[in-house]
């Protein structure tokens, strides 16, 4: 179940990624699909802090490893967001 749960989100997301990228569709419905997409990786990111945060008192590792996770998943937001505008200008 899990698979065709994870094949079915990878398989949204990558059509949502598509739909963004293609410039005849209207701006009207890339935006939104854009800052939907920008919202769901603030969410991860924030998500993963925020159990770095409570796991903090209680198991030291696991809080390490999560903080590391967020710093990870945002640097390379970071990078894909830049790569996705200097592309984009060319």
């Amino acid at each position: 179940m899990e698979f065709i749960l994870e094949f079915l989100l990878e398989l949204l997301v990558e059509g949502v990624t598509l739909l963004v990228e293609n410039k005849k569709i209207s701006k009207w419905i890339r935006y939104p699909l854009w800052a939907i997409i920008v919202l769901l990786f603030i969410f991860v990111i924030g998500l993963l802090f925020f159990l770095g945060i409570v796991l903090l008192p209680k198991n030291i590792g696991f809080s390490i490893l999560f903080f590391l996770t967020g710093i990870l998943f945002l640097i390379i937001s970071i990078k894909k967001m830049k790569s996705y505008c200097s592309k984009k200008k060319t």
